[in-house]
């Protein structure tokens, strides 16, 4: 009986190690990457994106650029001359657009919070974090490793984010500039996106007409 329960205590024991033992992660290379975006307004940045789906064995490439504003205006656009422009606009209206077959989608306000698609929308108009604080609240941070000059932080959305379609991301930072050098995006159903920055240019001037697109000629479906 003593031996018996002496097993029991001592496998307890060693199931609560981990917990015990397992420090958390140093966050000094989130905290110098969310300093470094602090002064920053507006972006210019241009990707090459790779898709990895579940079903296709080869990922599926493109490059292009990506307009931000930090009051939530975006736009992005996929090849040159774009095959695809997706534009947030200052008044909150959504829309994606296809060039080549003159048709695009447009998304009220009422309708993106409908939408599931709405929440992955609003994860990215967040935007970047401003404190450590507001980072925590919205990211969980599972391993952070160093490679090559790399900080290699893989964080996932915590609390009401949990819900998105994005399972987790992985963030590629310079350990010299503290600047974002490639962004992976894991999504629920297996597949993921690997964006890498072949060029920044923070704080340009972007002008209005970016966040807007001349939809006269498309066949135009709006929700």
């Amino acid at each position: 009986m003593i031996k018996k329960t002496f097993l029991q205590v001592l496998t307890l024991m060693v199931l609560a190690v981990p917990a015990w033992a397992d420090a958390p992660p140093d966050l000094t290379p989130v905290k110098a990457w969310i300093a470094k975006q602090a002064g920053v307004k507006s972006l210019i940045v241009d990707l090459k994106q790779e898709r990895h789906l579940r079903t296709v064995k080869k990922p599926l490439g493109s490059e292009g650029r990506f307009y931000f504003l930090t009051d939530g205006a975006f736009r992005w656009q996929a090849g040159d001359p774009p095959k695809l422009v997706a534009v947030m606009s200052p008044e909150e209206e959504f829309s994606v657009i296809y060039p080549a077959k003159k048709t695009a989608e447009v998304f009220s306000k009422e309708a993106l919070e409908r939408d599931d698609a709405g929440q992955g929308i609003a994860f990215l108009r967040a935007g970047f974090p401003t404190s450590l604080a507001e980072f925590q609240q919205r990211f969980e941070v599972i391993g952070i490793k160093s490679e090559g000059g790399w900080d290699i932080v893989e964080i996932k959305p915590s609390g009401a984010g949990s819900s998105f379609a994005v399972r987790k991301l992985v963030l590629t930072i310079n350990q010299e500039t503290h600047r974002l050098g490639a962004m992976q995006i894991h999504l629920r159903d297996g597949s993921w996106i690997n964006n890498t920055v072949t060029a920044l240019q923070e704080n340009p001037v972007i002008p209005a007409s970016q966040f807007k697109f001349d939809l006269s000629g498309y066949t135009v479906k709006r929700k």
